[in-house]
């Protein structure tokens, strides 16, 4: 396909898992690919295996000195920014109740996960034309709490937030601003279990299966591209089914094995 022909798009932890993925996707939809993320090294695995006209653009997301340098890094070669996919986050791990929960892990949290939104959105949106797309990764969490995953749901909660207030202050721009929140999605934990635990893990979900980055990837590379030239301030469920049961059964045990985004430490 190539209805994104032509654009260039920055991925905010795309180095790995669903941000890997959502690159790829728009690479193979026809976007020149920017992945940003913390380790050199996944960057360059990841370039190498988007093309040649993709680029690494490193930085932590929350810092708004890296934010800015590497948003100049992007327009310095490409000279804008089409569309912008917010997928760097703190993960949903290390579980604690409130009483156990830090300042500390509370800040980092929403340093990562709300500021940095924040950050790449106001610096992308700067250089982004009209007809321009961003893509916040959200999460199931956002509207169904996760027993001890405080400071991960209410960061998500803030992004979607945030994506509605946005998406009115951008559409006289002709930019749209859209979120997606995953469910249970497949990552590296996942795929290291043994194919009877997978099986149980999936069973709750009301598709049978457990989400892939490709399955997230297809919706960001619609919302990205003019398929989506009306659709903005949305929030687009991918998950199988798992969050529209009245009672979702075993849900906390589905997502400790499942990531809904890219790692940023």
């Amino acid at each position: 396909m190539t209805r994104l022909a032509g654009r260039v798009a920055l991925v905010t932890g795309g180095g790995r898992n669903i941000g890997l993925a959502i690159a790829r996707r728009l690479a193979a939809d026809g976007a020149i690919v920017a992945v940003n993320g913390p380790d050199p090294e996944e960057l360059a695995a990841a370039v190498a295996d988007l093309g040649a006209d993709a680029m690494a653009a490193p930085g932590d997301v929350s810092d708004p000195a890296a934010v800015a340098a590497l948003t100049r890094a992007v327009t310095d070669r490409h000279g804008r920014i089409d569309v912008l996919v917010n997928n760097a986050a703190v993960p949903m791990s290390g579980r604690v109740p409130l009483r156990d929960l830090t300042l500390a892990d509370w800040d980092h949290s929403f340093a990562v996960n709300a500021r940095g939104v924040f950050l790449c959105t106001v610096a992308a949106a700067r250089v982004m034309p009209a007809g321009g797309s961003v893509v916040n990764i959200s999460s199931i969490g956002a509207t169904r709490a996760h027993r001890h995953a405080i400071a991960y749901d209410a960061t998500k909660g803030a992004v979607e937030a945030a994506t509605r207030a946005i998406a009115l202050d951008l559409a006289p721009r002709g930019i749209r601003v859209n979120a997606v929140a995953p469910g249970a999605i497949a990552n590296d934990r996942f795929d290291a279990l043994d194919r009877a635990t997978q099986r149980r893990r999936a069973a709750p979900i009301p598709l049978g299966r457990v989400g892939t980055g490709d399955d997230v990837a297809a919706v960001v590379s619609f919302l990205a591209s003019p398929d989506a030239a009306y659709v903005t301030g949305q929030v687009i469920t991918v998950d199988g089914g798992l969050s529209v049961q009245a009672r979702p059964p075993g849900i906390d045990p589905i997502l400790d094995s499942t990531s809904a985004e890219g790692q940023q430490p």
